[in-house]
């Protein structure tokens, strides 16, 4: 499903993480409300260790989940947050609000703090692959700072922030109580969404959101939460193809497998298996 808020950037914006990224070889992006990548500093990639972390060790969805539970964690306490991930890398993230609604997260990782791979890591490396060669190899390349350094590239990084929001260098453009809806599904995916739990969080009538959603989509509320569910779902597919189809189902919330591939097939014409088949 198409964002229903058109996020707008100033030219400087881009500039701003470019720079950023240049200067401390690091990586900074900005993050829908969603979750998903929207702009990246020097379009730069993963790091060599976290896609050998990802791919080879604990899967890409150990990250995806680390990082929908941080943007959870940064928006429940509105403020920036700093915590190492599951890797052992430094990581920061924001969220960024206008109009006092959440627009998205501003994030920068994927630097060390410590000049030793984490334990637990070189651990499980070794039990799973043996030799840990490649993946020391690609850590000592990431950049290093000092507990000192990081600070200050941290609090940097909380004034450029500052900056950009209050010269209103991101701006959005659509309906921010549609966007807000559709934001709240996408937070709780794991969970069946009701129509009157959306309508006691924005307190508006159940009537009004069915209309909103008429309005919008062309389609019913229940409707387009099946369909968020489902391209959730295709993601997971589409990115984890080691995970198996009752996990997706589970992922998305639906708890017997059988009953979501019966529902998958209606709304999408073929059954999981057949839509997995079509990358892998």
């Amino acid at each position: 499903m198409k964002h229903v808020l058109k996020i707008i950037f100033k030219d400087d914006v881009q500039k701003i993480f470019d720079h950023f990224s240049s200067i401390f070889d690091i990586r900074i992006l900005f993050y829908s409300a969603e979750g998903n990548i929207i702009k990246v500093g020097l379009n730069r990639p993963n790091s060599r260790f976290c896609q050998l972390v990802q791919n080879k060790l604990y899967g890409r969805q150990a990250c995806l989940d680390t990082d929908q539970q941080k943007r959870n964690e940064a928006k429940a306490k509105g403020k920036t947050i700093h915590y190492l991930c599951h890797a052992g890398l430094k990581e920061a993230l924001t969220p960024i609000y206008t109009d006092g609604e959440l627009l998205g997260f501003m994030g920068i990782g994927q630097f060390r703090q410590h000049h030793d791979i984490s334990r637990n890591v070189l651990n499980d490396w070794n039990q799973k692959h043996g030799d840990p060669s490649s993946l020391l190899e690609a850590h000592a390349k990431l950049p290093h700072y000092s507990r000192e350094k990081a600070e200050a590239i941290l609090e940097l990084f909380s004034i450029l922030v500052n900056h950009i929001v209050s010269q209103h260098m991101i701006t959005a453009k659509g309906d921010f109580l549609f966007y807000k809806i559709i934001s709240y599904i996408h937070s709780n995916i794991e969970n069946p969404v009701t129509l009157d739990e959306v309508s006691s969080f924005i307190e508006k009538s159940n009537s009004t959101i069915s209309h909103l959603f008429r309005k919008k989509l062309q389609m019913s509320f229940k409707e387009a939460v099946i369909n968020i569910k489902f391209d959730k779902a295709e993601e997971y597919f589409q990115t984890c193809p080691d995970m198996k189809i009752r996990e997706v189902a589970d992922k998305v919330g639906y708890s017997d497998p059988l009953y979501f591939s019966r529902i998958y097939k209606k709304y999408r014409g073929m059954t999981p298996s057949q839509y997995k088949k079509k990358y892998y």
